[in-house]
């Protein structure tokens, strides 16, 4: 077990040290993205009911940093029962959801 928290602290590391490496992401597909994949626990829309059990995406907006945000979608916490959608989405798709929560932070 320590070497499976090992190899994901690892990677969350990478994953979050390399984000800049990513394109630029479009806050209009990651809504689209989030409408698709992510409403079946989350409350993705602007303005909707700022939760933290599942975290609504205006929650997450405000408690969380852009790094954060795209590394929980990568590698979820292995104590949580969010999917593994990042092995679905592409690096720009991740970039894409990442940018649409943060947009959420002003609303």
């Amino acid at each position: 077990m320590r070497s499976l928290r090992s190899a994901f602290l690892a990677g969350t590391l990478s994953l979050v040290t390399c984000g800049a490496m990513y394109a630029q992401g479009n806050p209009d597909s990651g809504r689209d993205l989030a409408r698709e994949w992510c409403t079946r626990c989350h409350d993705v829309e602007p303005g909707g009911q700022f939760k933290m059990h599942p975290p609504s995406f205006a929650a997450i907006a405000v408690f969380r940093s852009s790094d954060q945000i795209l590394a929980r979608i990568a590698f979820p916490p292995l104590h949580v029962s969010m999917p593994q959608i990042a092995y679905i989405l592409t690096p720009q798709n991740i970039d894409d959801l990442v940018a649409y929560i943060v947009s959420l932070e002003s609303d």
